[in-house]
């Protein structure tokens, strides 16, 4: 993996698509991503913009933001979630236009589910109402595959109630992890990564900067910044102390267009290389 020349996108926009690329202006960013359910964070701080573009994001017409960065080589979409708030500051000569967003902020804060489900139904039934209250609230996608739906209800059901309620039930049902990544739903077995990933396979020449970290609850890796890994992905882990493979559960991606930083810090579990499976859940 060639870690040379840093590439970045970033966009904002309403709900039809219509909106402004920003990325010629320097840019600095934080973005924070968990196993957990609470939605992931951004924070975005973007240069001299003109008064009339803050006003066009700050009026609250633009909600969207999506901000993609890597290298040439190798770049991808590390965030994609809603504007929850901006604010400016000065700093110098430079004028900064901060702001924080929330990823499927809007579907997990607002959306209501109100069905009715019949006899029979399953856990993964309940999924997918639950994604289909969020879909209205911008959540995109859904992947569901690890919630089965074998287990099989007697009586029906009136849903009636927010969305995060009902994912939080399948969750417990199910033994899964779930949170939005991205704009996607995602659920994942608490013992296993998500199904069809590929590890990636950090090295010191693939990006890993310093040595990892190992604790009770896992380990702690810097890299260079790499917008390819995703959270309950595998990965494995090759330096001259530790080798292993581990269960994504955090990343933390900061950055600095005009800055030294372009990095990633990764959090994971361990695995059983033999079953695949997590040693702790």
């Amino acid at each position: 993996m060639i870690n040379f020349w840093r590439k970045i996108t970033l966009l904002v926009g309403d709900k039809d698509g219509n909106g402004l690329d920003l990325s010629g202006f320097r840019v600095s960013f934080d973005v924070e991503k968990t196993a957990l359910q609470d939605p992931n964070t951004a924070k975005i701080d973007i240069y001299n913009l003109s008064k009339t573009t803050v006003a066009r994001i700050a009026d609250g017409g633009l909600k969207r933001i999506v901000l993609q960065a890597g290298y040439e080589s190798h770049n991808a979409v590390i965030f994609d979630g809603n504007i929850i708030s901006t604010s400016q500051v000065r700093n110098g000569a430079d004028t900064i236009l901060s702001i924080d967003a929330g990823d499927g902020q809007s579907g997990y804060s607002y959306a209501l589910v109100n069905e009715t489900v019949g006899a029979g139904y399953s856990n993964n039934d309940i999924a997918k109402k639950s994604f289909n209250a969020m879909k209205e609230r911008g959540v995109k996608n859904d992947d569901l595959k690890a919630v089965s739906n074998e287990t099989k209800y007697p009586r029906g059901r009136v849903l009636f109630g927010a969305a995060r309620n009902y994912s939080r039930e399948v969750s417990k049902n199910s033994d899964t992890q779930w949170s939005v990544q991205d704009g996607h739903l995602v659920y994942c077995k608490k013992n296993a990564t998500r199904d069809d990933r590929k590890a990636f396979i950090l090295r010191p020449d693939t990006g890993m900067i310093g040595s990892p970290k190992k604790d009770k609850d896992g380990v702690t890796v810097s890299c260079c910044l790499n917008a390819l890994l995703r959270i309950y992905d595998p990965i494995r882990i090759e330096s001259e102390f530790l080798t292993g493979d581990f269960k994504i559960l955090s990343l933390k991606h900061s950055g600095d267009t005009h800055g030294n930083e372009w990095s990633t810090e990764i959090k994971a579990c361990s695995l059983d290389p033999s079953t695949k499976k997590t040693t702790k859940k």
